[in-house]
Parts: C-alpha cells; sequence; structure tokens
C-alpha cells in the first residue's frame, strides 16, 4: 500500500487539503486523513482518471491500474468524474458522511463489487447515491452502532424503448436492484423495506444472488423482524438441495453452520448434506457433517450408513 504523499497533487483552501491528481501505481490506495496538519476533506473532478475533460489519456495517473479505494473519515466530497475509467476498481471503503458525490464520479467502474461503509450517526448517508452510481450487483458490509450487517444489492439496467404512437422515449428499469435502492428513508437505509423487497429478488434474480442476500440478513441479522427471519428461512428449506450443493461449494463455514443448526433440523436433511458433501470430496466439511449426526442421532455406528469420500 502506497502512501507517499508526494504522489498526490494537492491544493490547500480554507484550511483543508484537495486532492486534485492522484500519481500512486494502483493496486490499494488508502487516502489520508491529513497532508502537512490539514484534514483531507475533497476529491477534486477527474483526481484519479487517466481520462481528464479533454479526452486525453494521462498515463501517468492511477486510472485502470486502481483496484481498491480506501477513504478516511474527513472526505466530505468527490468531484465528478472522479474516479472515471477506473475499470479495475473492485472495491470501495469509505464513511457514510460524504456529503456530495458528482455527477459520473463512478463511470466505467463496472467492477465494483463490495462496498465497506462505517455509518455515521446523525450525519446524512450518501450510501444511496453510491449505490445509484454503481448499477452492478454490491456486497454492502455496513459497521455502525448496532453491529455489523451484510446486504446484498442485485443489478438494475435501463432501457430506453421508443412508445411510437406517443413519439416518445421512455425508460424501462430491469432487475430488482432499483427497488432495493429505494429502500431509503431521508438517506437513511430501512432494513424492514429491503425485507420486504426479498419476493421481489426472488422473482427477479438468480438463485446464487437469492441465496447471498438471503444468508447475509441471517448470519448478520442486524434490525431484522421476526416475520423476516421466517421468510428467509422458508426459502432455504423449500430448496434444500440447492442450498447445500451452492454453499458447500462455496467453503464457507458460518454459512454451513447455519444451514446444520437452523434448517437441517430432519435427520433426512442432515443425511442429504453429507452426501453432497461426499460427492463434492469435501472431508473437512463431510467429517464435520458426520460428527454433528452421531452427536444428534447417538445411534450404533454399525447400523449407520457408510459414505466413502
Amino acid at each position: 500500500m502506497t502512501n507517499r504523499f508526494e504522489e498526490y497533487k494537492i491544493e490547500k483552501k480554507n484550511d483543508a487539503v484537495t486532492i486534485c491528481r492522484c500519481y500512486v501505481c494502483g493496486g490499494v490506495i488508502e487516502i489520508p486523513e491529513e497532508i502537512d496538519g490539514y484534514p483531507v476533506t475533497e476529491i477534486e473532478n477527474y483526481a484519479f482518471s487517466a481520462l481528464g475533460p479533454a479526452g486525453k489519456e494521462d498515463t501517468s495517473m492511477c486510472g485502470g491500474k486502481l483496484q481498491e479505494i480506501v477513504l478516511p473519515k474527513t472526505i466530505k466530497r468527490i468531484g465528478k468524474y472522479a474516479f472515471y475509467g477506473c475499470s479495475q476498481l473492485q472495491e470501495i471503503s469509505f464513511y457514510s458522511n460524504i456529503s456530495d458525490i458528482g455527477a459520473g464520479a463512478f463511470t466505467g467502474c463496472h467492477r465494483v463489487n463490495k462496498l465497506n461503509v462505517t455509518l455515521i450517526k446523525g450525519e446524512k448517508s450518501c450510501l444511496r447515491e453510491l449505490l445509484l452510481e454503481l448499477r452492478e450487483k454490491q456486497l454492502v458490509v455496513l459497521q455502525g452502532e448496532q453491529g455489523e450487517a451484510k446486504l446484498v444489492f442485485p443489478e438494475f439496467f435501463e432501457e430506453a424503448v421508443e412508445n411510437t404512437p406517443a413519439r416518445i422515449l421512455e425508460t424501462h428499469t430491469h432487475g430488482s436492484g432499483m427497488w432495493y435502492r429505494n429502500c431509503f428513508i431521508e438517506t437513511q437505509l430501512q432494513f424492514d423495506l429491503y425485507d420486504k423487497r426479498f419476493p421481489w429478488a426472488k422473482e427477479d434474480e438468480e438463485l446464487d444472488t437469492v441465496l447471498e442476500m438471503a444468508f447475509g440478513r441471517l448470519l448478520y441479522p442486524i434490525a431484522l423482524s421476526q416475520e423476516a427471519e421466517i421468510k428467509y428461512k422458508e426459502f432455504l428449506t423449500e430448496h434444500f438441495e440447492e442450498v447445500c450443493k451452492w454453499t458447500l461449494s462455496r467453503k464457507d463455514f458460518g454459512e454451513i453452520q447455519y444451514l446444520v443448526k437452523e434448517i437441517a433440523t430432519e435427520k433426512k436433511m442432515l443425511q442429504q448434506m453429507i452426501h453432497i458433501a461426499g460427492e463434492q470430496e469435501k472431508e473437512e466439511i463431510f467429517s464435520y457433517l458426520m460428527n454433528e449426526k452421531y452427536e444428534r442421532y447417538p445411534e450404533n455406528k454399525e447400523k449407520e450408513d457408510r459414505f466413502v469420500l
């Protein structure tokens, strides 16, 4: 991680610093809170973009080499097209108290898939504004007073369709992503609205996306109502075999444990998980599941079905 201040072109004004250009050579960049004793409060237009307003490429700029950006708590403004064309950018970490995000700030950043957000109590949140800039599926990791939450916001895209009789173009929105980006009231995320949109996600999204959403809410149940919890669990139960194959292939032990403890409440379900683990040759998971079976159903091992990896 490179943080040498000489690799930034800065401007000092009103006892604060603006990042005007970044020449750090890609990878992970963490913007400092202070430079020369002044707080870093703004990122100027095109600051990280190799493509300036004139459309000419400046290869000395960070641009397409940037993979992850970490913004400090002091940042209040991100200028227009600040990260335009940062095509390798995948992860953004920031505080929610950014008050101004310029138009097109993340244009061309189609690989971004994870947002790490620290919520600041009493401050307006910029999360929805950023999610509208980033239309691809996003994993949002929230850190706040209540703890950690993991939310998946599906992708959406807009299509211009000609209404010939009226001689106008109509904008049609596809995917449940826009519905989820409207789960905010006065810039604050509403967990209950997020959960109420689950039926739409089941209808519009691929199974893996829906499973990520369900496990995210169940494993990190910030403000999760009993009614919403039941609906997420019902979905996992209804698609149990597919859920098992998906979960075991990911090797996320937290998801596997939850599936065993909360969903696989019948012996045949646990046996099904063991069988799938054997088929996938997941030795460690297979061993865990067998131990769970023996603890839950302490029968004579000679009578147990034999599963061979």
